[in-house]
């Protein structure tokens, strides 16, 4: 099975050793870094620092991206000039701060078959103590009663993204700068949205990589603006509380307080 994996960089230098070997570890036939143009010096020889170390020097492409003005947020352009650059019809994306795990392996090879487009991996975030224990036990507990999560670990089949994707991804903005009905949305989640219009979506359960950064949504910022998110879909409060309680996202409860009374 030939495929490859496409991962945008930016300047996370003190990420690259722990992640870059857990990519090569699912061996792809290829792996493309794509970097804003220009490229950082530091970071590139980072890059092949790790790769030489790797042995990976010949399934290795480092592509440095320019800013194309017909997007609006660039980094939804670069990772889909990785999606054109890549040799293979079958793409794994991920990011920079994932340590991967062979059940990736998984959706890539579903990607492809029975109109299947899109395939997603579950993520398991870094907590200490008793954060680690009720965060992911609540994560656990979300996906087995609502629908699972989407997340950036995914495969994709290229012709079903080509034949699905609209213009309007060129329009979309930066959902950390976005207004709150935007929020929600970002460059994978628009590109599922469309994904699901003309093909199958499938979410894994298997947790595909664990994350070494934050997970964005426990950010107070975030977890306010998501909480006037649920309020603009209606969400009651025993539903919110719900959210709140195993989540432990207290600021959503606030923005969804604010959301309900401000009028």
């Amino acid at each position: 099975m030939e495929w490859s994996l496409v991962c945008p960089v930016k300047d996370e230098i003190h990420l690259l050793e722990r992640a870059l070997p857990s990519f090569y570890a699912v061996n792809p036939t290829e792996v493309i870094l794509c970097l804003d143009k220009p490229a950082p010096k530091n970071v590139i020889n980072a890059i092949r620092k790790t790769v030489k170390a790797c042995n990976a020097e010949h399934k290795t492409r480092i592509i440095e991206v320019e800013q194309n003005p017909d997007y609006e947020f660039h980094q939804a352009w670069v990772r889909r000039k990785g999606f054109l650059e890549a040799k293979y019809d079958r793409i794994l994306t991920t990011d920079i701060d994932l340590i991967l795990n062979e059940n990736v392996l998984k959706a890539i090879r579903l990607v492809g078959k029975n109109n299947i487009g899109l395939v997603s991996c579950s993520k398991r975030y870094s907590y200490e103590g008793f954060q680690r224990i009720w965060r992911n036990t609540g994560m656990e507990l979300v996906r087995l009663i609502g629908s699972p999560r989407f997340t950036g670990l995914y495969a994709i089949w290229r012709p079903h993204w080509i034949d699905s994707e609209d213009e309007g991804i060129k329009k979309l903005k930066d959902p950390k700068h976005g207004a709150y009905r935007e929020a929600k949305v970002g460059e994978d989640t628009y590109l599922r949205n469309c994904m699901m219009r003309k093909h199958k979506v499938i979410y894994l359960e298997d947790v595909g990589g664990k994350a070494l950064a934050t997970n964005i949504w426990d950010l107070p910022q975030i977890q306010f603006e998501n909480g006037r998110h649920l309020a603009s879909k209606e969400y009651g409060i025993l539903r919110v509380l719900l959210a709140v309680l195993l989540q432990l996202h207290a600021y959503a409860l606030l923005g969804w307080l604010y959301e309900v009374t401000k009028d």
